[in-house]
């Protein structure tokens, strides 16, 4: 395994340039006739469109990020009170946000109750990451097959911005690139029942993902596992990447399971 110490040396060798010839891979610049045709932008959006998010999706957002990096913990019940003076936002925002997050998967509503962070058993976070694993496997060889060569190059781009954090130690820094490759790879797939279905599995198991990184050593691991799937990637080597993606959950998995197992035995005692 590689030291931690050393992997701005080490983890950052220069990356190969993507291959073309993807089923897609020669795709630039631009918009589609179909999309011309419905009067989409070149990049795909849609010029009606409104971008500014409700209140309660920034609420939402705001709550699921506290989520991820454990400041909310598995398990913990959501004080309305606190939370309404803390964000500085009304109960109906606030209740709406806990609808948004319950369709997530991230809390539990009960009835005269409140919210509760959803805290997933070791069965749970086993079914789940074996299924994920297995997108995410999909969601490599596909991208290999049907990326367009400037979506390589974001996927480099969000790759040596998540080694710089890495050799910054800065873990929230790192973490949102290396989300940000995945999601990145998901949406080259071209698959949008994938896409959607790996977002929505993977947005329960964040705040996991996000923790194993904070043990030294497997943090160290994520890095080399990127940097081989990446590097498989921008060679269109699909069946690795599928390999490569796939063996990258499984290792999240039996962290997380741990993590799963310690926290129930920490509950009956």
């Amino acid at each position: 395994m590689v030291n931690p110490e050393d992997a701005p040396a080490t983890l950052a060798p220069d990356l190969p340039q993507a291959r073309t010839g993807g089923e897609r891979g020669r795709r630039t610049g631009p918009a589609t006739a179909a999309s011309a045709a419905a009067g989409l932008s070149a990049d795909g959006d849609d010029p009606l469109a409104i971008a500014h998010p409700t209140l309660a999706a920034v609420v939402a957002e705001r709550l699921r990020q506290l989520i991820i990096n454990g400041t909310l913990v598995p398990g913990v019940w959501l004080n309305e009170r606190d939370l309404c003076e803390r964000l500085r936002v009304s109960r109906t925002p606030l209740r709406e946000a806990y609808r948004i997050l319950a369709a997530d998967g991230l809390v539990m509503l009960l009835p005269k109750r409140g919210a509760q962070v959803i805290a997933m058993s070791e069965r749970d976070v086993a079914d789940l990451f074996d299924v994920l694993a297995v997108l995410e496997g999909l969601t490599g060889r596909l991208a290999a097959e049907k990326a367009s060569d400037e979506e390589l190059a974001q996927i480099a781009r969000l790759h040596r911005a998540m080694l710089d954090a890495y050799a910054a130690r800065d873990l929230h820094a790192y973490y949102e690139a290396s989300m940000g490759t995945h999601l990145a790879i998901s949406a080259a797939a071209h698959n949008p029942t994938l896409a959607d279905t790996h977002r929505r599995l993977n947005l329960r198991v964040q705040n996991l993902r996000f923790r194993s990184n904070q043990d030294r050593d497997e943090w160290a691991h994520g890095v080399e596992d990127h940097q081989r799937f990446v590097t498989a990637l921008l060679a269109r080597d699909g069946a690795t990447v599928e390999t490569l993606m796939r063996e990258h959950a499984l290792q999240k998995k039996a962290l997380a399971m741990r993590e799963a197992r310690e926290r129930e035995a920490a509950a009956t005692r």
